[in-house]
């Protein structure tokens, strides 16, 4: 009789365990990590930005992405060409040079680097080509 107690149990136990193992869910599959190709957000390009003294690209609050991004506000479909960082009158500030499709030269804009505003936007011409003389 004790045999068959126990055999019931363990049946009992051996169906009881099964039943639950199907109910557990499956572990879920672990995320790949991102490789450079599989990314989904691009990566800001960054442009190289001239100092005219060394060290005052760390005296800039505002970044120079976002100076930019100021110089080319109020110009429709311009790029910018050149990107320093000055001092003009003791005042630390980013100056780019935007070119515009169709227009000769370019505007120069600067833009304070502590606070982010427009300093001043001025167009300037090209340069003259040097003209040979006949007989040169």
């Amino acid at each position: 009789m004790i045999r068959s107690t126990t055999l019931a149990t363990v049946a009992l136990a051996a169906s009881l365990s099964g039943a639950l193992a199907a109910q557990t869910p499956a572990a879920p599959p672990k995320p790949k990590p991102a490789t450079a190709a599989h990314t989904t957000t691009p990566k800001p390009t960054m442009h190289k930005v001239k100092e005219a003294q060394p060290g005052l690209l760390k005296q800039a609050k505002i970044t120079p992405a976002a100076a930019e991004q100021t110089a080319l506000n109020g110009i429709t479909g311009g790029k910018v060409t050149f990107r320093e960082i000055e001092r003009q009158k003791g005042v630390l500030v980013y100056a780019f040079h935007v070119k515009t499709e169709g227009q000769e030269g370019y505007q120069l804009v600067t833009v304070d680097a502590n606070t982010g505003t427009e300093v001043s936007s001025t167009h300037e011409a090209p340069k003259p080509k040097p003209t040979k003389k006949p007989g040169q």
